[in-house]
């Protein structure tokens, strides 16, 4: 199963320092137009949009064009646009999985049967499979709760699962 990424949760996970393990960990894709969001981050020197840079350089992290034809059926559908639009249409009618914190891609996942997971979701997993401390989790999710937006009972209750 491979995960394909959008430009939220690569850079969230970039900015509490699990992207790269999470990587090394799982087959990571990411559409060639979420890759493009990301790089814009390069110009105004962006730790996270360089972090992915060296990732898909050491092939680390996949790149990969969703077809044309999926992404008209999936917009014409969601209205999906940028980076969602190239997630979805690259997971549609496969066995994998969409990586996202946008509330709109997830549910056009959950539209159409796809798995998804959130950023919230990789840390507890890394957490689960003793690749971070509980300490390490809990300053992921700290971090989570300011960049992401994630609301405080969402937060919370991700802390109350680590066990």
């Amino acid at each position: 199963m491979t995960i394909v990424a959008d430009a939220t949760a690569l850079i969230l996970l970039a900015k509490v320092s699990v992207l790269e393990m999470f990587a090394d960990r799982n087959a990571v894709t990411v559409p060639n137009g979420v890759y493009d969001e990301v790089e814009k981050g390069k110009e105004k020197g962006r730790a996270d949009a360089l972090l992915v840079e060296m990732l898909v350089k050491q092939k680390k992290l996949g790149l990969a064009t969703p077809k044309n034809s999926a992404k008209d059926f999936i917009q014409h559908i969601f209205n999906l646009k940028a980076g969602e639009l190239e997630v979805i249409s690259l997971v549609h009618k496969t066995e994998n999985t969409v990586l996202t914190d946008d509330k709109k891609c997830f549910n056009s996942a959950k539209a159409l049967g796809i798995g998804y997971i959130t950023s919230p979701d990789v840390i507890a997993s890394l957490f689960a499979k003793k690749a971070i401390t509980k300490e390490k989790a809990f300053e992921c999710f700290d971090s989570l709760e300011e960049y992401g937006w994630y609301a405080k009972d969402v937060i919370k209750t991700y802390r109350e699962g680590l066990k």
